[in-house]
């Protein structure tokens, strides 16, 4: 009997796999990669020169006290960091010593001169002519004492930055001593590193009609920027012997002056740089992605890619200027692939 029931249980499974519909069949299809292109368009390339650098005072000097003597006074704005105004009075060194030489000394004019008129009145020759040395020399010690006294009263030789001060109110200074370093505000530099290749592209120095080549400054405060003009003024004859880069310099005047300016460049300030230069005949800027292995391009062509050697002028941030290999109309494929190979089909974005 067990045997009867698996053999009837075989029987039913054959006749339920025979009687199965049969699955229908998928044909395959072949799945074309999808690549984004440009459109190669040869002429005139502009370039532009990226650099960056740090804002410095064009007049940067250390102030120092030509006498000797104890500060009595310093004005309110002797702080670092301070700005100043030309001719401001920062310091004062007590005058006392100075103002009693200033007295001796007209003293002893009037006493030499004294002493002339008495030569004159009795006609001595050699005694009006030592009398007038002596006048002479009088003078010239008045002169150097009315200097000295001068020299108590310590102000600011230009609109400047107090950057650090090395003496303050009852500090005893020698002559000699160096008082503060000073900043000038009139005009600010910005020393920009460029490659030996980069140095072709750039211009500098004042035209013949009085113009100046010009270079934007950007600094993000945030998400807020801000940017200034400055115009290119020199190169410097030198290479850095480390880094080996030319240095051009960048010049912005009335730098803390905000209506010229939407915000102050202060000394010692991070800039961005984007130098408008010359131009590359007969070139063609691409994206970075679009080259590969350094000196090659793939293109699109009846649906099929195409490798095309090409010749690199330049490399740029994210940009690459060639020349040779391309013409126009040229479909340049610039996405990236992870495999990319000669006459493979793809269709276009």
């Amino acid at each position: 009997m067990p045997l009867l029931v698996l053999a009837a249980a075989a029987v039913i499974a054959l006749l339920l796999i025979n009687s199965r519909a049969e699955l229908p069949r998928r044909e395959g299809v072949a799945t074309v990669p999808v690549v984004e292109v440009m459109t190669a368009e040869p002429g005139p390339v502009p370039v532009t020169v990226h650099s960056r650098g740090i804002v410095a005072a064009r007049s940067n000097i250390e102030l120092v006290t030509e006498v000797s003597g104890v500060v009595v006074e310093a004005a309110p704005e002797f702080v670092e960091g301070g700005a100043v105004s030309e001719g401001t009075v920062l310091l004062r060194i007590d005058p006392i010593d100075y103002e009693v030489a200033v007295s001796a000394a007209r003293a002893a004019v009037a006493s030499a001169k004294l002493a002339l008129a008495e030569a004159n009145v009795l006609v001595m020759r050699a005694s009006i002519d030592e009398a007038e040395a002596q006048v002479e020399a009088s003078q010239d010690r008045l002169r150097q004492a009315e200097a000295e006294l001068a020299n108590t009263t310590i102000v600011a030789p230009f609109d400047a930055i107090i950057d650090t001060k090395h003496a303050d109110l009852g500090q005893y200074v020698q002559a000699g001593t160096a008082l503060m370093r000073l900043l000038g505000t009139a005009s600010v530099e910005v020393r920009l590193p460029l490659l030996p290749e980069d140095v072709p592209f750039v211009r500098y120095g004042q035209s013949a009609d009085g113009s100046w080549p010009m270079v934007t400054l950007t600094r993000n405060f945030g998400a807020i920027e801000h940017s200034w003009e400055a115009r290119l003024v020199r190169l410097e004859q030198r290479v850095d012997e480390q880094t080996r880069v030319f240095y051009l310099v960048a010049e912005v005047i009335a730098p803390y002056d905000t209506t010229i300016h939407s915000w102050p460049l202060s000394v010692g300030l991070f800039v961005q740089a984007q130098i408008r230069g010359g131009e590359l005949p007969m070139a063609t800027r691409i994206p970075r992605s679009a080259l590969h292995g350094g000196d090659s391009v793939y293109l699109v062509e009846e649906g099929n890619v195409r490798k095309r050697p090409v010749t690199v002028l330049r490399r740029e941030q994210d940009s690459v200027i060639v020349g040779e290999g391309l013409s126009s109309g040229d479909q340049v494929i610039v996405s990236r692939l992870d495999l990319m190979v000669e006459n493979m089909p793809v269709a276009v974005q």
